[in-house]
């Protein structure tokens, strides 16, 4: 072998060596980060149904009996219940308008190929980098001066406007990788674009719209700052606010396992949607960034 060839050997065999070690790395990193999020979630699963008194006294031991009184005082002593119900209102209702107006926006934005689409498509990309706290103060005063400052209704305002730009540069990959040969057909048929975009290009972009929705939504359920800036009202607080709540009470009534029933209350629904559909987010999400 030829020093030339000596060389490139030996250099294939360092940046294989160095792929190797660095995957392996990032793969040990990857595991170590997700056994120690399993195990907080584990402990504080486990401690949620514990008596008060046995909480902290051997951090991993089972419960000796199951207390369901935890989630129910968390519930209702806690008032968990009426947080719960105005947090499901404006998440839900932020993200079905969000996607109302992101869905035809992304569609035309990657597909209509008017003049000022990719300044504006840059535009929304822009959006995504705004902190939330530059934003609060306007949003305030934008709200108060239309009467809905301290309502749900404002809140669900807000949280479309802040999940907007997010939206709109997902759903916009993901239309530009669908295939054209449809939405041809269906303008050589005579079809407008609005009946293009709702007979034809809606229904292949679900995975999109699936993804998007739900990683929206569990942005808007773990929402703490617009949720404590806009609203006053205990009756309006939502399920993140009323946890903070349950925090600064516990200082009074030590009833620690109320709340970990609280947090579990409050983790346990979108951790288990969020599993349950993860084939749909990632084949979503692979599908708008490879084609």
């Amino acid at each position: 072998m030829t020093g030339s060839g000596a060389n490139r050997f030996q250099t294939g065999v360092a940046k294989r060596l160095y792929r190797w070690l660095w995957r392996g790395l990032g793969g040990a990193f990857v595991w170590l980060w997700v056994a120690f999020s399993l195990g907080i979630l584990a402990w504080i699963i486990l401690a949620a149904f514990k008596r008060n008194d046995t909480v902290f006294a051997d951090l991993w031991s089972l419960p000796d009996s199951i207390e369901g009184e935890n989630f129910s005082d968390a519930w209702g002593l806690l008032n968990l219940a009426r947080t719960s119900f105005n947090s499901v209102l404006t998440v839900g209702g932020g993200t079905f308008l969000t996607m109302a107006v992101s869905a035809p926006a992304a569609y035309a934005l990657a597909r209509m190929g008017f003049r000022g689409a990719g300044g504006l498509t840059a535009f929304f990309a822009f959006g995504i980098g705004v902190p939330v706290h530059s934003i609060v103060i306007p949003l305030f005063l934008g709200l108060s001066e239309v009467g809905l400052s301290n309502s749900l209704t404002g809140l669900t305002i807000a949280y479309v406007g802040v999940s907007i730009p997010f939206a709109v540069f997902l759903m916009t990959g993901f239309f530009r990788s669908l295939p054209t040969e449809l939405e041809e057909a269906a303008t050589m048929e005579g079809a407008k674009p609005v009946r293009v975009f709702f007979s034809v290009m809606l229904p292949l972009a679900k995975p999109g719209m699936v993804a998007t929705s739900l990683i929206v939504a569990v942005g808007l359920w773990n929402e703490f700052l617009l949720a404590l800036t806009l609203t006053f009202d205990e009756a309006k607080r939502t399920i993140g606010i009323g946890l903070l709540n349950t925090f600064g009470a516990m200082r009074y009534t030590s009833n620690w396992v109320g709340l970990f029933a609280a947090v579990v209350i409050m983790i346990v629904p979108m951790t288990v949607l969020y599993t349950w559909m993860s084939r749909r987010i990632i084949e979503g999400l692979t599908v708008g960034a490879t084609r």
